[in-house]
């Protein structure tokens, strides 16, 4: 079944707790997976600084994000709406999220798209904003002339911490996998009216093993220098014939600058 990628809330005795799991984005009963980069190679935050990771205040990691500006960060509203800014914090700046070094930032305020919807997962992104600016080099996100970009057949990058197969462990350090854009006619069979072109863009091979998965959510998709989505959902991880599905930032360009 298809579900958000990668992440699920637990309420707990104090506050809220982040663990791997997955909400449905159709009508059947929710299904656990562990979602991650599968089929990637390790990759080195220097490479990609605008990448972040999204942790609760001990240090969990249950989301990516990345670095729009010094103290912006673009993530999926599903890994954070209805949490308290308090509760998330930002790292930036490592490759292994266990080495010292880096840096981290608290987040003040979370905007979540007005029409988000779950577990429709449509208008699937959210803006942090950081107390404090940090140091990496930003990512552009794409907008509106950046059409080309999503194109059937570009090569795009996925990062994040997530697990390397479903069901598997996951990745103390930083992962990637180039996958190519997918058509919206062959996500549209995929996925049926669960895609939605305007808002949503497919990524991956036909025969499944390159993909993003659960802690991977939120995290980039980047094309052409430029941040063209953010993890947002899938049938499981890197399954034959079935896409991960990514947000189309560029759908929401003017929503996102409008909070930088």
């Amino acid at each position: 079944m298809a579900q958000a990628r990668r992440f699920v809330r637990l309420v707990g005795v104090a506050a809220a707790l982040f663990a791997a799991g997955a909400a449905t984005v159709s009508t059947a009963q929710a299904d656990p997976v562990t979602p991650y980069i599968v089929g990637g190679d390790a990759a080195d935050i220097a490479d990609f600084p605008y990448t972040v990771a999204l942790t609760t205040s001990d240090g969990f990691q249950f989301c990516g994000g990345s670095l729009v500006k010094a103290n912006k960060v673009v993530t999926a509203a599903h890994c954070v709406e209805g949490t308290p800014a308090a509760e998330v914090r930002i790292v930036s700046g490592k490759t292994d999220l266990t080495a010292s070094g880096g840096e981290t930032a608290d987040v003040t305020d979370i905007w979540v798209h007005p029409d988000y919807s779950d577990p429709a997962i449509s208008a699937d992104v959210a803006v942090l904003t950081l107390d404090t600016d940090l140091t990496a080099t930003p990512i552009e996100v794409a907008g509106p002339d950046d059409e080309e970009l999503y194109s059937a057949g570009t090569t795009s990058t996925v990062l994040g911490w997530g697990a390397t197969s479903e069901g598997g462990s996951t990745s103390d350090t930083l992962l990637k996998v180039d996958v190519p854009i997918v058509s919206d006619d062959d996500c549209t069979t995929a996925y049926s009216s669960n895609y939605i072109s305007d808002s949503m863009v497919c990524a991956g091979v036909p025969d499944g093993g390159l993909d993003s998965c659960q802690g991977d959510s939120g995290g980039p998709l980047v094309a052409g220098g430029k941040l063209i989505g953010a993890v947002s959902w899938g049938e499981g991880c890197a399954r034959p014939g079935k896409y991960g599905v990514y947000t189309r930032l560029s759908a929401f360009s003017a929503d996102i600058q409008a909070q930088l």
